[in-house]
This record gives structure tokens, C-alpha cells and sequence, in this order.
């Protein structure tokens, strides 16, 4: 993100204990869990998860240039676990490679698989061999065709103006493409975003401005989302509304000052407000992808 200025480094120090306190006590390193996390348990059904580097529960490792690791205690896991709770017992399979966009699972090759196929061969195979179960997909696609642009504490709107445009082009094929082979018992879910570049409202200079603007892309690109899983018949998941993204109401954040609600929440909830070598990180912490869970959760259904 380039050499921090000394008030950034100030409100880094500041939000350290609190924010990195918060997110690791609750947090267990257990490695990488495999490609089927319940594969030996009684299954009712399976979870396909597919998308980027959320839907694998990434978080940063605190190593010095390295961008994170796959952890078992993303919203893919809490789901799996909400749902076992209630008596179903999902088989969860996660496809997901981090920075996918919705341009590379259109196309079919990624970093994460080895020759042509990628994410939606992938995914593609697993629905057709699933077809007549029972089973829940959630798409998790877009935010990475913005990610870029929203980097550093700045944004780059012509940059973001273009990744919309990625989304709107290429995530109405992605989506049909994906319900032409699933079976007719499948619920197919689409995530909406969150804004954890709110925490740009605490940087010096242009940092308010910023925020605000990456609201904006945010607003756009959610809206993007919402007109093409709703023309596919595919179930939203509010998750700013579970981030509290457009509320404004000023709330005192720890350690820091009053801020709006949406800029505590992406602080408290994401890695963005944390000082190196863990943040600043845009990717939800265990409290984040606990409230993501939870929102899936509530547009399931009561039984399977």
C-alpha cells in the first residue's frame, strides 16, 4: 500500500490491541482443510462454496509479503456447522481461488487449476455428478473485478468503471452456466458485498473522500448483482446489510474516536484497520465471516 504516513501509523498502533485482539482470540490455526471438509460425517446433502478468497475463509498470516492462507473458519465452515447443528449434515466442497473474478470463471483458467478447466470446470463437474441430490451453491463473484481499484487508500474510478462493466458483461453468463447444470433440488445463493474500504474514512488527507467513494463503486456493484441474480431466479444474501455498510449514525470505535457505524463495523469485522504485518487486509475475520454465515442462514430453509 506503499510507506504509511505517520498518522496512519498512529491509528494503526491505536487499533491494534483492540482490533487484532478481537479477531485472533476466537481464532484457531489449523491449516488448510481439504477440498471435502466432511466428507467422512453422514451427509443429507453437500455445500458447493464458489467464488474467491472468502468463500476458502482466507485471512492474513502476518508473514511479510505473503497475502494469506485458507483457513477452516470461513462462512463456508460456519454454515456447515450452523446447519449440522439443526440436524443437517452438509458434505462441503470448496472450488474457490482467491482473485477469481467474474471475467476468469467465465473463461475457465485460473492460477488454482492446471491446464484449461479452472473454478468452472470444476464446479461444472461437481453439479452434473450431484444432479439429482440435494444441495446448497453459493456464488460468491465480483468484488475481485473491483478489488484492484480500491487498493492503497485510493480510488481509481475509471479503473472501477471498467470492472463494473466486467461484471455486468460476464456474471449473467457465469450464473446461467452454473444453474444449466445443477439439479432441481439445488438452492443456488448470490453474494452481495460489503465495503471494508470504509476504513479509508480514518486516513489523513483524502481518506473521507475516498471512503465515500468506495461506497459508491460498492453501491454500483451490488446493484450490478442484484439485477442478474434476480433475472436467474438465484436467492441474495444481504451482506452489507449484516455490515451495517450504509449506516451513518457516528459510534465511538475503541482506541480510535466517533466514526459512522459503517466505518466501525469495517473495522471491527475486517482486517483493514490492522497495523502490518496482519493488516491492512480486506478480508473479513472471524467475526466477519461468522456475520456472513449468519445472513446466508437466514434465506435457507428450515429443512432440507
Amino acid at each position: 500500500m506503499g510507506k504509511m504516513t505517520r498518522r496512519r501509523a498512529e491509528i494503526y498502533a491505536l487499533l491494534a490491541v483492540v482490533v487484532v485482539a478481537s479477531a485472533l482470540a476466537s481464532h484457531t490455526w489449523r491449516g488448510s482443510p481439504g477440498a471435502d471438509a466432511s466428507a467422512s460425517t453422514t451427509s443429507n446433502g453437500f455445500y458447493l462454496a464458489i467464488g474467491g478468497s472468502s468463500s476458502l475463509g482466507f485471512q492474513p498470516t502476518g508473514i511479510p509479503a505473503h497475502n494469506g492462507k485458507r483457513t477452516d473458519t470461513g462462512y463456508a465452515n460456519d454454515v456447515e456447522a450452523a446447519e449440522a447443528k439443526k440436524g443437517t449434515s452438509l458434505t462441503l466442497r470448496q472450488v474457490g481461488c482467491p482473485g477469481e473474478r467474474a471475467s476468469t470463471m467465465i473463461l475457465a483458467h485460473d492460477a488454482c487449476y492446471k491446464g484449461v478447466g479452472g473454478q468452472m470446470t470444476a464446479s461444472l463437474n461437481y453439479l452434473k455428478a450431484k444432479f439429482n441430490e440435494k444441495g446448497l451453491v453459493t456464488i460468491d463473484l465480483g468484488f475481485n473485478d473491483v478489488r484492484a481499484c480500491l487498493l492503497g487508500g485510493l480510488v481509481d474510478e475509471s479503473c472501477a468503471n471498467q470492472g463494473l462493466e466486467a461484471v455486468r458483461r460476464d456474471m449473467p453468463a457465469v450464473v446461467r452456466r452454473l444453474k444449466a447444470a445443477a439439479g432441481p433440488k439445488m438452492k443456488f445463493v448470490g453474494l452481495l458485498y460489503e465495503d471494508p474500504f470504509l476504513a479509508d474514512y480514518l486516513y489523513p488527507g483524502n481518506g473521507i473522500n475516498d471512503a465515500n467513494l468506495s461506497l459508491q463503486v460498492m453501491a454500483k456493484l451490488n446493484a450490478s448483482l442484484m439485477t442478474i441474480y434476480r433475472s436467474n431466479g438465484v436467492t441474495m444474501v444481504n451482506v452489507p446489510g449484516a455490515f451495517k455498510t450504509n449506516e451513518t449514525n457516528m459510534v465511538s470505535l475503541k482506541g480510535v474516536a466517533t466514526v459512522p457505524q459503517n466505518v466501525a463495523s469495517a473495522c471491527t469485522l475486517t482486517w483493514m484497520c490492522t497495523k502490518p504485518p496482519f493488516g491492512p487486509d480486506d478480508h473479513p475475520n472471524n467475526a466477519g465471516y461468522r456475520v456472513i454465515a449468519v445472513a446466508i442462514e437466514g434465506v435457507l430453509p428450515t429443512s432440507w
